[in-house]
């Protein structure tokens, strides 16, 4: 009897061991991809090589890339594991609302934005895990983005993008967007806002919406068929990736869209690392490399099943 218990004490403690800590990323420029149906991540080179994989013991359903840490989450769940991406340890386990859609580092006041569709709000918290304050802005507030100390969210069930101040904590701005709207990206050459859209019912979305920031007004439309969900820009050129059509976009300072090609199956994420674009097809499993601009396909590799989301960190 003894001798069993010994060896579950050990059964233990390995599993405990897997769980809290992974191979370690010490590298200044990388990708991060996140896949759900395999419970992981995947750290990637600029060039294609696969750098540390991580196997996580639950289901994360998001995540945050902030000074050398991630934050995982779970939108069904209320804890959130804080990880070293250069020790590969987990550091710390957060008490966080149930319910969240999206995250955003605010690097003007170093605190983590956390957007929650059950109460409509958006909740603030220090790296140390403890929440600071949330505001409420809209029905299922969820993609966010940072830009010039004021932060902004698309409210997925709504028809508002609620503009934050960053440090009074308040909406001070609505701008009129349609429902279901999701993917942001700012073209600062322009001083514009870019919106993108899944669509309502049987509805695809097909064009992207640009308003400027100086006026909140719509200035202009893109099309980017069928449903662009998420954006990434570059010296002045603005990516698009299109889940309902599995198309990537390209398009330059002035709007035009000047390149287009083939996803991976059914991609919900692009993103820029380098002057390498990088798109992840959930269903097809894989990560694609295209180059800048011309969007001319390098290279595709396995990336595990169910990529969902790209962080990128690219050093000083």
């Amino acid at each position: 009897m003894q001798v069993k218990k010994i060896i579950l004490l050990m059964l233990l403690l390995l599993a405990g061991c897997s769980r809290e800590s992974f191979e370690p990323v010490q590298t200044s420029e990388f990708a991060a991809v996140l896949t759900i149906k395999e419970p992981g991540m995947t750290f990637i080179s600029p060039n294609g090589a696969v750098l540390a994989e991580w196997e996580f013991d639950e289901q994360y359903t998001g995540g945050l890339l902030f000074n050398k840490k991630l934050l995982m989450y779970r939108t069904d769940g209320t804890r959130a594991g804080l990880y070293s991406v250069e020790t590969g340890k987990k550091l710390n386990e957060w008490t966080v609302p149930k319910g969240i859609t999206g995250a955003v580092f605010i690097n003007e006041t170093n605190e983590i934005a956390l957007s929650v569709k059950e109460d409509g709000a958006v909740h603030f918290f220090d790296q140390e895990g403890t929440e600071i304050k949330k505001t409420r802005t809209g029905r299922y507030p969820m993609t966010m983005l940072e830009h010039e100390e004021k932060l902004y969210i698309i409210n997925y069930q709504d028809t508002v993008l609620s503009e934050l101040d960053i440090h009074t904590y308040r909406v001070s701005r609505e701008f009129a967007i349609p429902t279901s709207s999701t993917g942001l990206a700012v073209n600062k050459q322009k001083n514009e806002l870019w919106v993108g859209g899944h669509g309502y019912g049987a509805k695809a979305g097909e064009t992207i919406h640009v308003y400027s920031l100086k006026t909140g007004s719509l200035t202009a439309t893109a099309d980017a068929p069928v449903m662009p969900v998420d954006f990434a820009s570059k010296s002045g050129f603005m990516y698009a990736v299109s889940h309902g059509s599995n198309k990537l976009y390209a398009f330059d300072p002035e709007r035009k869209r000047v390149a287009e090609t083939d996803a991976p199956a059914n991609p919900f994420a692009i993103a820029v690392l380098g002057k390498t674009v990088l798109s992840a097809g959930y269903d097809s499993g894989t990560l694609s490399f295209y180059e800048e601009k011309t969007l001319i396909k390098r290279k595709t590799i396995d990336i595990g099943k169910g990529p969902f989301m790209i962080f990128v960190e690219e050093g000083e």
